[in-house]
């Protein structure tokens, strides 16, 4: 396992760190490649990272971004994490950014996984930055404890880039890429902010076998080094 722990005073300071070295990354990327794939998470905690990379200069139409889950929702749902990143971050000086959502107009996100995979493909590799959250009961990218989707999509021997995923109760199916994908970057970027998430961050460091968190498999590996990120 490789990963780092950096604390920040505020949320405020820890989103402003998040954007600029997401900035740097992709920069650095496109310089190199000539283009550059972002992953992001949903939820309350990248608003402000997006806020800020939206403010940032870069030559975005050379960027492609996509969540690394989604709700089975379309973008103009009030759930979408497809129309999260196009709010807060397809704006201002980022709104020329390649936005590549998860979901499709199809019954159910099973009927596209095909179909999504091959749009995967299509973007620059590895990946110039990956950005994740933590939940307070140690799920990430929607991979929940408990439920027997989140083990093969942990796998890290799996061919598969994309996977159906846990259904919360009375939620709305879900779909997500792989842990074997994510780590398909340079290093990742985990925020956790809050006391109550801190204590499980800390919990899955003591006990890194414990499947029963799934952050802990994310910690474990040692593909790919995780800088992790903390506030209040």
């Amino acid at each position: 396992m490789s990963f780092t722990e950096t604390r920040y005073d505020s949320r405020a300071a820890l989103a402003a760190a998040v954007a600029a070295r997401i900035a740097d990354d992709l920069a650095a990327a496109i310089e190199k490649n000539g283009a550059a794939g972002l992953i992001v998470p949903g939820g309350t905690t990248p608003v402000a990272v997006f806020d800020a990379l939206a403010r940032m200069p870069l030559a975005w139409d050379k960027v492609t971004v996509l969540p690394c889950d989604e709700r089975w929702v379309p973008r103009f749902h009030a759930d979408s994490n497809e129309g999260l990143i196009h709010h807060h971050l397809q704006q201002g000086e980022a709104k020329a950014v390649n936005l590549l959502g998860l979901y499709r107009p199809l019954p159910t996100p099973g009927d596209a996984i095909a179909e999504i995979a091959a749009s995967l493909r299509t973007i620059p590799r590895p990946f110039a930055s990956v950005f994740l959250g933590m939940g307070e009961d140690g799920h990430f990218a929607s991979l929940f404890p408990g439920h027997a989707e989140t083990a093969p999509a942990l796998d890290l021997n799996t061919d598969a880039a994309v996977m159906v995923l846990a259904e919360p109760a009375k939620g709305h199916p879900r779909i997500g890429l792989t842990l074997a994908t994510l780590l398909d970057t340079p290093r990742i970027l985990l925020a956790v902010t809050g006391a109550e998430k801190r204590i499980v961050l800390q919990r899955a460091i003591a006990n890194i076998n414990d499947d029963s968190l799934p952050i802990a498999a994310l910690l474990r590996q040692t593909r790919t080094p995780v800088d992790i990120l903390l506030s209040e």
